[in-house]
């Protein structure tokens, strides 16, 4: 990208990114050594010169990674995950790529948050040929790099292109979340089993009404069934979300309405939702719901898989307290205050 300022108006948010990244790799004249340095380093791995970034390269196998990082010895491929999660098909596939490469290729994974990789691709022969994964102490229970730590590589620069990108980062929810004793819940899972003792009350709530509630992943909380048409209740804590009309900054607590595919009433009368509220028992805390991104269309897609009709917002930072007591009690007030308000939309 030699010009900034030509970026086509239709890019979405992911390939708006990469391209802006790209512009400042090239602007900058040590940045992308040190951003090859970082990566290498960190994976234990001999460095290179850095010669020049491109976004989304050609391929013939069709496969495009989010940046090439051009070096004098090697290639690095890297693969940016913003909110997704990585499939193990995505990552398999980037292995190939490499391998068929006349130069020697890396893979780097940089993410936002957890990404789920299968265990045996990590330890499996492709992965010690061409993936760059982190084994210092610096984030080390995760098997990929972090946003918030090349945050801080480009916030460091002397620079103002660098500084305004680091805003942009910001924008992007990928700056390190300054909390004296969760800040690191997104990159350390025993922080992460920690937060999920703290869905206890709501657990109880949950069952004292024979509704099953239990854990899932690294700190979410599933209810099930809590109404006949209600399939699931997805409550998570999220480093960034897909909605930037919201009041509410990262990182945020997150809950997911799935309503069965038939309940077609329901699907309908989430449809278009926009709309905020503070909790009852803590007015403190704001709470935001936007409808599903597919909104109208759940409603005339067939099949009885459940579908996302709306989900709701919230600040993590109003939430989470040094005392565990008071977090259970936000927790579940924010949990009962989603389950109240599906229940009105509905009737």
């Amino acid at each position: 990208m030699s010009n900034i300022f030509l970026l086509p108006p239709n890019l979405d948010k992911k390939e708006r990114f990469a391209a802006c990244w790209e512009y400042l790799l090239e602007n900058i004249s040590d940045l992308g050594q040190d951003f090859v340095d970082f990566l290498t380093q960190r994976s234990g791995k001999p460095s290179s010169t850095f010669v020049k970034a491109v976004s989304y390269p050609f391929f013939a196998s069709g496969i495009q990674p989010d940046i090439l990082l051009e070096c004098k010895d090697f290639d690095i491929l890297c693969e940016h995950h913003l909110e997704s999660q990585l499939s193990k098909l995505s990552l398999d596939a980037l292995f190939i790529l490499a391998k068929s490469q006349t130069r020697k290729t890396y893979i780097a994974v940089i993410s936002n948050s957890y990404c789920l990789l299968d265990p045996e691709i990590l330890a499996g022969v492709s992965a010690k040929q061409y993936y760059l994964q982190p084994y210092d102490d610096v984030n080390s229970s995760m098997p990929y790099f972090c946003w918030q730590d090349i945050y801080a590589l480009v916030a460091q620069k002397p620079v103002r292109l660098a500084h305004e990108f680091a805003e942009y980062m910001h924008f992007m929810d990928m700056q390190p979340w300054q909390h004296s004793e969760w800040g690191n819940l997104f990159l350390n899972p025993n922080v992460a089993k920690t937060f999920s003792q703290q869905w206890a009350q709501t657990i109880d709530y949950f069952q004292g009404m024979t509704i099953d509630a239990k854990l899932s992943g690294y700190s979410a909380l599933e209810v099930i069934y809590p109404l006949p048409w209600l399939q699931l209740l997805y409550i998570y804590a999220a480093r960034s979300v897909s909605h930037n009309d919201l009041q509410a900054v990262s990182p945020y607590l997150v809950a997911t309405i799935w309503i069965k595919g038939d309940a077609k009433a329901q699907i309908q009368a989430f449809h278009g939702i926009s709309d905020r509220f503070t909790l009852p028992d803590n007015n403190r805390i704001t709470v935001e719901i936007r409808a599903s991104l597919a909104d109208g269309l759940w409603t005339t897609k067939a099949g009885n898989r459940p579908k996302l009709a709306a989900t709701y917002y919230t600040s993590l930072d109003r939430l989470v307290a040094s005392d565990s007591l008071q977090i259970q009690q936000n927790l579940l007030a924010f949990s009962k205050a989603v389950f109240i308000h599906a229940q009105s939309i509905e009737s």
